[in-house]
């Protein structure tokens, strides 16, 4: 639903520039202009509830189209109850005798008119009157609208697609976002709102409020407007190619272009849309034989040479849509052509091209090849969906017509494809049958049941029998190697073998298609997953620095673990747009470690609501391991005053980890578990010995370390020493915090925590170390850096939804010290409710820590 705070955007003055002018000692008419789109209904509906206010009476008349009745309606109106201002909507609408007779009405008239000035009128421009036009939005502006009507932040990258396409009309705005949302294409993540694929325009249902209007212009306005949001980017051939498509003389298509000059613009010889986004709305929502036909001309005229077009896309689009109303064979070849070529930079059009070239071109192999490029596009570009049902094609016709490497290449994108698409059931079958005919024999059997087991969370199974096929398969194609080594190497990292897992970790070369530049980024960011997974980031770094990938080479889901790094703003950022493109789906590790910083950078900024969404996705997906997942949401409890739920929880997922012979992350699980139930300090500080020496990771030693300071006493001066080399933000200040509390207590730690957790903007542990410092009458630095800090604490809180019951508990305070607290703080912001408030955070009103 559309609020008035969205249609008024950038619009307040102008409302009370005209009530000034409606309510002069003496008022000359008022008109508010502005173009089609641009929003004088709701300027005009918000006058007349500002004069209303005021206790002056209205009274509002619309403007019907071909109106012969307008005066008579006026006059009745006035007669009813006579209004102090009389109110006309669209005004350009009206004839010149009825303009002429409502210039000399006796009472102040406030209407709206449609620009550019119809020659009909032109006697109007002589009238005494008022003019107020309507500007388009800026750009902040623009912004703001999105942020209302997706309540979500658009990132600058929608705003700019949507403000362009736009050129700033607020009614077009809402058509591409109901568009985009239609055509899927508007995804959000964590109150982010993104536009997955670039370039893919909104396609709005039929009977969308602005595609209502347009049909009102009627025959044969509407077939030319149709006609030219397919054929306008002709240039000058264009007009005649419309005249022919929609059977009109010459005359009668320059009578209704002129008709149509609210929507259209004339440069260059050549008709163009006032603005691009409605003339790609128009063009998705033609009926499939209108496209086709249109489609036809376009391709046809092209073809022969009379009209060109400069954009390379319109002829490729054009034949997409035309189907087999052109000539398939040559169809079918450019398509394959173009799509090859897009491959890489222009993914919406790829995946297009190369479907349809699959479906025109006649011989076997070449239908083979766009098969396979689309299922390897879809693919690099996170379509699952897309790329399993090209895969499976290529699998069950064709795979006799494709090398040995692109088959396993093709089987591994369908077994990836089912499990992001969440096909459990085939995943299944396959990891308990194999694929009935699996390419490269009995080492791509064995490779595909294995990754099938690896994708149904059965990590042992699969490094067992990888580990004792691997005469099989390492001798096999490229492909083959290459994939069991990777999932081999998965396996052993989750299940805790950490030889296995090193021998590809510290040297990618030994992967056969390490050595193709079009699979080594692919294959560096596996291995990087592989070791943020086990807490070494520095290692991530030299790995890209050894073998020579600029960072801007890097997967998104790479730079997201900057979070250990502390950059947590850059980390959610990324984090959020891998998510909405989907780019960890099918690698299950990596989704997981995507998730698991979300929710923990979340929840640190008390924005609690949101890290629970971000574990409940993950779990409804199925894409993440579950006893990671059950530790992010354990932290959730406990912060909320749910102690014993979040020692369950950490219980089961011990327990599912154990089940599934899961080693990797149990770490974090037995160290806040120790937390929670510190009588069983001394048992899990031995299990968490062991798993040190097992695993011999940095992380698992630091938490060994802290898990001896709370059961044995021990100085903790080993594990600071430790975090101090790691020189991971968040760790060394949790260390330091939980070493002050249970070691030896030294003051100069927890100040130290202190001000980590502010660099990181983290506001929950902020908060419970200033309880903590008050207790043991330690100053808190900056009294009145404090008091802001609460307050943005609390508003944060309020704005995630929280209960009283819960504020107090996360605040360790009592509900009848949060009620005034509430109490002051609407009182000095001004909000009225926890709505408002809560708006005000995610459009930035509410200050923000500087």
């Amino acid at each position: 639903m559309t609020s008035a705070a969205s249609r008024l955007v950038g619009r307040r003055d102008v409302v009370l520039q005209v009530v000034r002018a409606a309510t002069a000692e003496r008022p000359a008419p008022v008109l508010i202009t502005g173009a089609a789109g641009v929003g004088r209904g709701a300027v005009l509906a918000e006058v007349r509830d500002t004069l209303e206010e005021m206790g002056l009476a209205t009274a509002h008349v619309p403007v019907l189209r071909a109106d012969r009745n307008l005066v008579a309606r006026v006059t009745a109106a006035l007669a009813l109850a006579p209004p102090s201002v009389l109110l006309l909507d669209d005004l350009d609408r009206a004839d010149q005798e009825a303009l002429t007779t409502l210039s000399r009405l006796r009472v102040a008239v406030v209407a709206t008119y449609r620009t550019p000035l119809q020659r009909r009128h032109a006697e109007l421009a002589a009238v005494p009157r008022t003019v107020v036009p309507l500007r388009p939005l800026r750009r902040a502006e623009t912004e703001r609208v999105l942020t209302d009507l997706l309540q979500a932040n658009p990132v600058p990258e929608l705003v700019d697609t949507l403000h362009l396409g736009s050129r700033g009309r607020p009614a077009l705005l809402r058509l591409a976002v109901d568009g985009h949302r239609a055509a899927g294409t508007l995804r959000i993540v964590d109150r982010t709102a993104y536009l997955v694929p670039a370039g893919q325009p909104p396609a709005p249902p039929p009977d969308h409020p602005v595609l209502r209007a347009l049909r009102l212009v009627g025959d044969p306005d509407w077939a030319v407007l149709k006609a030219l949001a397919v054929l306008h980017p002709l240039g000058p051939a264009a007009e005649g190619l419309v005249a022919e498509a929609v059977g009109l003389s010459p005359d009668a298509l320059r009578a209704a272009l002129d008709r149509l000059a609210p929507y259209l613009t004339r440069g260059g010889g050549a008709w163009r849309f006032r603005t691009p986004l409605l003339a790609s709305c128009l063009r998705e929502r033609l009926g499939p034989w209108e496209r086709r036909e249109l489609s036809t001309v376009a391709v046809t005229a092209l073809w022969s040479g009379t009209a060109t077009c400069a954009d390379p896309t319109y002829l490729p689009e054009r034949l997409v849509d035309a189907a087999d109303l052109v000539d398939s064979a040559r169809a079918g070849d450019e398509l394959l052509a173009a799509g090859s070529a897009a491959m890489r930079q222009d993914y919406h059009h790829a995946r297009r091209w190369l479907r349809a070239a699959a479906r025109r071109v006649a011989e076997p192999s070449r239908r083979a090849t766009a098969l396979l490029l689309q299922a390897a596009t879809c693919a690099s570009h996170q379509d699952f969906a897309a790329a399993k049902e090209s895969a499976e094609q290529v699998l069950r016709e064709c795979v006799d017509l494709v090398p040995a490497t692109a088959a396993q290449e093709t089987l591994v994108i369908y077994l990836v494809g089912l499990a992001a698409t969440g096909d459990r059931a085939a995943l299944r079958d396959i990891a308990e049958h194999g694929w009935q005919a699996p390419p490269g024999g009995p080492a791509g059997a064995t490779t595909a049941r294995a990754i099938a087991l690896c994708l149904t969370g059965r990590w042992d199974e699969a490094y067992r029998l990888l580990s004792d096929t691997r005469s099989i398969w390492a001798s096999a194609d490229d492909a083959t190697t290459t994939y069991g080594e990777l999932f081999l190497m998965g396996a052993a990292l989750l299940t805790g073998r950490m030889a296995e897992c090193e021998r590809i970790a510290t040297d990618p070369g030994l992967l056969p298609l390490f050595r193709d530049p079009r699979h080594r980024p692919g294959l560096l960011s596996a291995v990087a997953w592989t070791l943020a997974a086990t807490g070494e980031i520095d290692r991530i770094d030299r790995l890209y620095a050894e073998h020579g990938t600029p960072p801007h080479e890097r997967s998104t889901v790479d730079i997201a673990l900057g979070a250990r790094a502390g950059r947590w703003d850059e980390a959610l950022a990324a984090a959020r747009l891998a998510l909405a493109t989907r780019a960890p789906a099918g690698h299950v590790p990596a989704h997981t470690a995507v998730r698991q910083e979300m929710a923990k950078i979340l929840a640190a900024r008390a924005q609690l609501t949101r890290a629970r969404a971000v574990i409940d996705q993950g779990r409804a997906e199925q894409d993440c391991l579950p006893h990671v997942m059950s530790m992010a949401e354990a932290e959730l409890d406990r912060v909320l005053g749910a102690p014993d739920r979040a020692r369950r929880l950490l219980e089961q997922g011990l327990e599912v980890a154990a089940r599934l012979g899961l080693v990797l992350a149990t770490d974090e699980l037995w160290l806040r578990l120790l937390l929670l139930t510190p009588a069983r300090a001394p048992e899990i500080a031995s299990r968490l010995g062991h798993l040190a020496r097992r695993l011999d990771l940095g992380r698992v030693h630091r938490n060994h370390l802290l898990a001896r300071v709370v059961a044995h006493k021990d100085s903790g001066d080993e594990v600071v020493r430790l975090v101090r080399y790691r020189n991971q933000p968040w760790e060394l200040a949790e260390t330091l915090e939980l070493v002050a509390v249970h070691g030896r207590g030294d003051t100069r730690l927890l100040q130290e925590a202190y001000g980590l957790y502010g660099q990181l903007d983290a506001l929950l542990p902020r908060a419970r170390l200033r309880h903590l410092m008050r207790e043991r009458a330690i100053p808190v630095p900056g009294r009145a850096a404090t008091v802001t800090e609460n307050e943005r604490l609390l508003a944060t809180l309020v704005s995630e939804g929280l209960t009283n019951r819960e504020l107090a508990a996360v605040l360790r305070t009592t509900e009848k010290s949060v009620e005034g607290r509430l109490t002051r703080l609407f009182h000095r912001t001004g909000y009225r409710s926890r709505v408002e408030l809560a708006t005000a955070i995610l459009t930035g009103e509410y200050p923000r820590q500087e």
